[in-house]
């Protein structure tokens, strides 16, 4: 039999962080004997496809729908007349 060959450098760790589950509980809430969505369905898709939110958008991982939103802007102070 052949001898085991033995490793000349060591495994690579792994960085950074591991891919978490989806936590489903989170998108509907429970009142009484009903449920309601929390989150929007995908117009293009239907019912059953919900749309992840980001900062300034609602995108469907599904077929690629975008809902952009207004980004929130501060608006500047009018000088004030004396």
């Amino acid at each position: 039999m052949a001898e085991k060959k033995t490793r000349i450098r060591e495994k690579k760790q792994r960085t950074g962080k591991k891919h978490a589950s989806l936590k489903i509980w989170e998108y509907y809430e429970v009142d009484g004997n009903t449920v309601k969505r929390k989150r929007k369905n995908c117009p293009r898709c239907g019912p059953g496809t919900i749309l992840s939110e980001h900062k300034n958008r609602k995108y469907c991982g599904r077929c690629g729908y975008t809902d952009i939103s207004k980004v929130a802007t501060v608006e500047k102070p009018e000088e004030q007349k004396e």
